[in-house]
Parts: C-alpha cells; sequence; structure tokens
C-alpha cells in the first residue's frame, strides 16, 4: 500500500512542472526525509532565492512521535523592496528502506505566506522526501543526501495556480549538536539555500 502511495506522488509531482520559487516562504530551503533532533532545534536559513538578492529566515521544529513540525520566519530582499515571509511545515515518515528499494522517504506539508505590497501569497507545499543516511563512525560525522520534488497550490489576489519545484539537498551531522544543511533547486526553480541548525 506504502509503495503505491510512493509512486502514485512520484508521477503526480513529476507530471506537472510549472515555474516556482519553493516551498512555504518562498525560499529554496528543503527537507531531508527524516529528522536530525530527539526532541527540537532552532536555527537559522541563508538563501539566494529566484526573484530576490537573499533570504534570512530563522527557524524552529520540535517532534511530536514518529512526526514533526517546524515553524519559520524571515524577509526577501530584492534590492527594491523586503518581504515579510513566514510559514509552517509538517513531515511524517512513509518509507523505510530495505532490500527490495535503499531509500527513506518522508511526506512533507506546508503552508506559509510571502506578504508583499498590502497583499500576500499563500503557498501549501507538499513533497516528497527520499534519500539515506550515511554514517562515518570514525569521525562521528554523517550525511544525509537526498531530493525533494515538491508540488506548490498557490493563491495570490485572487488567482490560484500549480507550481512544481525539485529540489536537491545534503544534511551533515558535524557534532551532536550542530547540523549544516545545503540545498538547491534545478529545472523551473533556481536558488540554493545553507542553513545551520542546533540540534536538541
Amino acid at each position: 500500500m506504502r509503495r503505491s502511495t510512493l509512486a502514485a506522488v512520484v508521477v503526480c509531482v513529476a507530471g506537472c512542472a510549472t515555474p516556482s520559487r519553493a516551498q512555504e516562504t518562498g525560499s529554496p530551503v528543503f527537507s531531508a526525509p527524516y529528522r536530525a533532533f530527539a526532541n527540537h532545534e532552532a536555527g537559522l536559513s541563508l538563501s539566494a532565492p529566484r526573484g530576490s538578492d537573499f533570504g534570512v529566515e530563522g527557524f524552529y521544529s520540535f517532534a511530536s512521535g514518529r512526526n514533526d513540525f517546524g515553524l519559520r520566519a524571515g524577509v526577501l530582499d530584492d534590492g527594491d523592496r523586503t518581504d515579510f515571509v513566514v510559514g509552517g511545515r509538517f513531515r511524517t515518515r512513509l518509507l523505510t528502506h530495505s532490500e527490495s528499494f535503499p531509500l527513506d522517504g518522508a511526506l512533507t506539508v506546508g503552508l506559509g505566506a510571502v506578504f508583499l505590497d498590502g497583499g500576500a501569497a499563500v503557498r501549501t507545499p507538499i513533497g516528497l522526501s527520499l534519500g539515506r543516511r550515511i554514517d562515518s563512525h570514525d569521525s562521528g560525522v554523517s550525511f544525509v543526501p537526498y531530493l525533494q520534488p515538491v508540488l506548490i497550490p498557490t493563491f495570490s489576489s485572487g488567482k490560484s495556480a500549480l507550481e512544481f519545484a525539485l529540489g536537491l539537498g545534503l544534511d551533515m551531522r558535524l557534532s551532536r549538536r550542530f547540523d549544516l544543511r545545503v540545498s538547491g533547486s534545478f529545472g523551473d526553480l533556481e536558488g540554493f539555500s545553507v542553513s545551520f541548525a542546533w540540534v536538541h
């Protein structure tokens, strides 16, 4: 059942490519298939999304059983104006690697808004993150390379659109308390981000 659901999501995502910025706040920050923290984390994301010179966002995530929730807020600046962004994300594990399938998978669902010129653009991204943790037992460092296709229904000024983003990312556990995360997007979406997370 899980594999048929997974296949349906992949086919749906792959067939709906249109230009987009990314994720719930309009910044190219993507999610690995599992959380790096046991209880909670806090951090900072720096990004360069298409259409903006830079973005700065703070984030906080917390665990709830096998699921986790994330909140983020910040600004996107294009030189002429600065837009305030806020969003939230839910992640739940769908798939665990096995001999027949080598990757772990998680469903992500978000809700966010970009406030600009007295109005707002609302995004509700739905994504599938696929990847696998690679541990270095000698150094204690671990890596999680992953890809995340995302469908993004977007609503702004009475109009709606179905957008698409394909993110590639690498999460690096550098110590028991610190993660470095890099992600970027390809195809119709241009942008990259670097995030620093303190995990607990």
